[in-house]
């Protein structure tokens, strides 16, 4: 009986010698930083706000970028799926903007010689507002896509280059607010207030200099931010309010969208602009020599 036993209890020492060798491994894989062959990724925001994904200049294209992250399946699959989202944002984003070049064209061609201003003025409206909102969303969902997207990285370049890390390891997000965005700094999960990111500064000097540039696309972003505010509100209220129009000449009209959607589309790219050279900066940051 005992002898029968043998074969079986040799099988399970050689099972369990087999399994503590794996896990050995494991550890060692991660502790030996073997993903030191990973390039980092970095992520730049185009005139339309879409991601573009570089690896050392070089574009990528999407399907690269998820097949780099399949070290974590679960963040290649979560990118997968943001990504698809973004497309189906872009589609809605060009449809609202079509919809809203077309009651502009429209209110261009009858407006001035219109039998009756006002229906030609409230057509233009209902085509501009459903544009605006199909539009909106479809930009909210490439911004909340973009948003994921930055996260993910930064994660993967986190865990491709944690052991060469020189200091704090520094993230950014942005949100809406009243006047405009506002672009935030983290280190780690922590939301950085101002004197924080100002003793970060001071302990990393480099910092300041990467950020320079960044901090002055952000105050000009928040500056035509404001502009855009209030351009918005006159063109709203001239087109809203009766009274407002009879005060004001009724060629008005198209000089106030035309320079609501100029300052709308400078708004737009400077914002885009101080959340890449944040993102540029924080990335030069966290992996420089």
């Amino acid at each position: 009986m005992k002898a029968a036993f043998q074969p079986v209890f040799l099988a399970l020492l050689v099972f369990m010698a087999g399994s503590f060798q794996v896990f050995s491994q494991g550890t060692n894989y991660f502790s030996e930083n073997r993903y030191a062959d990973y390039p980092i990724i970095s992520l730049k925001e185009n005139f339309f706000g879409n991601p573009v994904y570089f690896i050392e200049g070089e574009k990528i294209k999407a399907s690269e970028v998820r097949a780099y992250m399949e070290i974590m399946p679960g963040d290649a699959n979560k990118f997968s799926q943001v990504n698809s989202r973004m497309v189906a944002g872009n589609a809605l984003y060009f449809g609202g903007l079509g919809v809203g070049l077309g009651g502009l064209a429209y209110l261009f061609s009858n407006f001035e010689n219109a039998a009756n201003p006002n229906r030609v003025l409230s057509n233009f409206l209902i085509l501009s507002l459903g544009g605006g909102v199909i539009t909106g969303i479809g930009a909210n969902m490439k911004r909340q896509g973009v948003r994921e997207i930055n996260g993910l990285l930064e994660n993967h370049n986190y865990l491709i280059r944690q052991e060469e890390i020189l200091g704090p390891y520094l993230k950014m997000d942005f949100r809406q607010n009243f006047l405009g965005e506002k672009i935030d700094i983290y280190e780690g999960p922590n939301l950085l207030n101002k004197q924080r990111l100002n003793q970060i500064k001071q302990d990393f000097p480099e910092l300041q200099s990467y950020l320079q540039s960044a901090e002055r696309a952000q105050n000009w972003s928040v500056a035509l931010d404001i502009v855009s505010l209030v351009s918005n509100l006159v063109f709203i209220s001239y087109v809203a309010f009766p009274e407002f129009q009879s005060s004001a000449p009724s060629n008005l009209i198209i000089p106030l969208f035309v320079v609501d959607l100029g300052v709308g589309i400078s708004s737009s790219v400077i914002r885009r602009n101080a959340r890449n050279r944040t993102r540029l900066a924080l990335q030069q940051f966290n992996f420089r020599d």
